[in-house]
């Protein structure tokens, strides 16, 4: 298996995206209302890469320009053309027929069910494919949409993007590449009910814990939903003042996840943050000086750590202790004679400071610089999700590769171009496999002929076959890798008919072909 590192945007990009539900969703439920052939998994690539790579450039008003028979001008039009991939013809039949679902709308009014499926199985990928780090942020997205009559519509001003649909959002962030693994769509006043007048699609953390007997709120519910797959794992999720509700971490405590959450007062403290008493408390105290209030609610150890600010008392809630300084995490403030100070941040100040931009770096990245939601102009509600989705995964994809690499995340506009490119010459299969051309196969000698074919791994600390002395060369890489003679691939293994040529799997697989072929 190839790692991160070594392959290209658009493997990288089907790993972020939930492909089986294109290939057993999408596809049959398009076929069943497109005029002309039905549309593969390649071809859909293709389309999704016209608009990929429509997004690399601005100030286009017409779609069509991109057609255009017309010489290419500096002076007016689209600065390249498109007909080569796809006609136009064809992709404006692929635009009206494209379906998210292939499930039956329900005997009651759900204004999501087009999408619902789409979100579910990003989740579920990610579920089965992701394991998310020791510390996650949860926070807010916003996916742009200016009809306020579209389903779950919102207004959030404080966002760059303020009115739309806002999901929930969960990302972990290993070395500040953060990774979204699971969303969720805020359906507000629209959120379905069945003929009997309850919720259509209830969640399993509402009501009441049969454990604990303690019962759930709508931001607790939405707090166990969000971490859901590291249920049980002990792992950290940091939020911000929107979540901060004493009975939802208590409740992610009893599901193995310890929560942390920033304190704001909005009308009353939280319940267990005699919030004005801290405040007495630190009066005169000097800045950056930090302690916990300890208390046992229902069981459960539960904390309010505080560090003193320059004007404000930091609070936050959890159920693990750390106010231990983090020696390389230094902050600086202003006194008010204009002398400086720095002190360290505590421990858990630290995590929640590196992490609260996680989201939020994944989110600017999906508008960075051209989003796809703005070159794909579309009037139906439902591809605007879906872009949504496209975005985050092309985000999680650039991100991947930078931490393979250890290196800074490649530039959105480079990436986006290339994987663009590479949609739009894709080979891949219905069955999701790529065909590639393996090269030309050098002529064999009858000893290799009578050696028969087997594909074999050559041993540790060898190289490339010597012909001069017929044996492997020496080299100091335990297991060096070579091109495949195929497809460029870097592999260990080669056919024991001819021991020159490195060849992966597939290649291998057309050689036999050929051989029998010719033979």
């Amino acid at each position: 298996m190839q790692k991160n590192r070594d392959i290209n945007e658009l493997a990288l990009f089907r790993m972020c995206f939930p492909e089986d539900w294109v290939r057993y969703t999408v596809l049959p439920a398009t076929n069943e209302e497109i005029e002309g052939d039905s549309l593969t998994l390649r071809e859909f690539y293709v389309f999704l890469g016209c608009h990929f790579f429509m997004a690399c450039f601005k100030g286009i008003s017409d779609r069509r320009l991109r057609w255009s028979s017309k010489p290419i001008s500096m002076e007016a039009g689209a600065p390249y053309r498109l007909q080569e991939y796809m006609s136009y013809q064809r992709f404006d039949a692929i635009t009206a027929a494209l379906r998210f679902t292939d499930k039956e709308p329900p005997p009651f009014v759900d204004r999501f069910h087009e999408v619902r499926e789409m979100i579910d199985e990003f989740n579920e990928h990610y579920a089965k494919n992701y394991c998310p780090s020791w510390l996650n942020c949860l926070d807010k997205s916003m996916n742009l949409w200016l009809d306020k009559h579209c389903p779950g519509f919102m207004s959030v001003p404080r966002k760059p993007h303020p009115l739309g649909n806002e999901y929930h959002s969960i990302a972990d962030g290993d070395d500040g590449m953060p990774i979204m693994w699971r969303i969720k769509l805020q359906e507000g006043e629209d959120r379905p009910k069945n003929k009997a007048g309850k919720w259509a699609f209830p969640s399993k953390f509402e009501g009441t814990n049969p454990n604990s007997k303690r019962k759930y709120t709508k931001t607790s519910t939405l707090m166990c939903e969000m971490t859901e797959p590291i249920h049980g794992t002990g792992k950290i999720v940091s939020m911000d003042s929107g979540f901060c509700v004493t009975v939802g971490i208590l409740h992610l405590h009893d599901l193995g996840v310890f929560g942390q959450a920033l304190i704001k007062k909005r009308k009353f403290w939280p319940k267990g943050c005699p919030g004005d008493q801290i405040d007495e408390y630190f009066k005169g105290i000097p800045l950056g000086f930090a302690k916990t209030l300890r208390q046992d609610m229902e069981g459960i150890p539960f904390n309010i750590h505080c560090t003193r600010d320059d004007s404000f008392v930091t609070k936050m809630m959890s159920t693990h202790r750390l106010i231990s300084e983090v020696a390389d995490h230094i902050t600086y403030r202003q006194k008010d004679d204009g002398t400086w100070v720095t002190y360290n941040y505590p421990e858990y100040l630290s995590r929640h400071n590196r992490s609260k931009h996680w989201v939020d770096n994944v989110n600017n990245r999906t508008h960075d610089p051209i989003g796809l939601e703005e070159v794909w102009h579309t009037k139906w509600w439902p591809t605007r999700q879906f872009t949504f989705i496209c975005s985050v995964a092309e985000s999680n994809a650039v991100h991947s590769r930078a931490r393979a690499w250890r290196a800074p995340p490649t530039p959105q506009l480079e990436f986006h171009r290339s994987l663009a490119i590479q949609l739009m010459t894709n080979t891949i299969c219905n069955d999701g496999l790529i065909v590639r051309r393996p090269g030309r196969i050098a002529t064999r000698t009858r000893a290799e002929d009578e050696a028969g074919h087997e594909l074999c791994t050559r041993a540790p600390f060898t190289g490339g076959w010597n012909t001069g002395i017929n044996t492997w060369a020496k080299v100091t890489t335990r297991y060096a890798k070579l091109k495949c003679a195929g497809c460029n691939t870097k592999i260990r293994k080669f056919c024991q008919c001819n021991k020159k040529l490195p060849m992966c799997t597939e290649c291998y697989g057309m050689h036999i072909s050929q051989c029998n072929s010719t033979s």
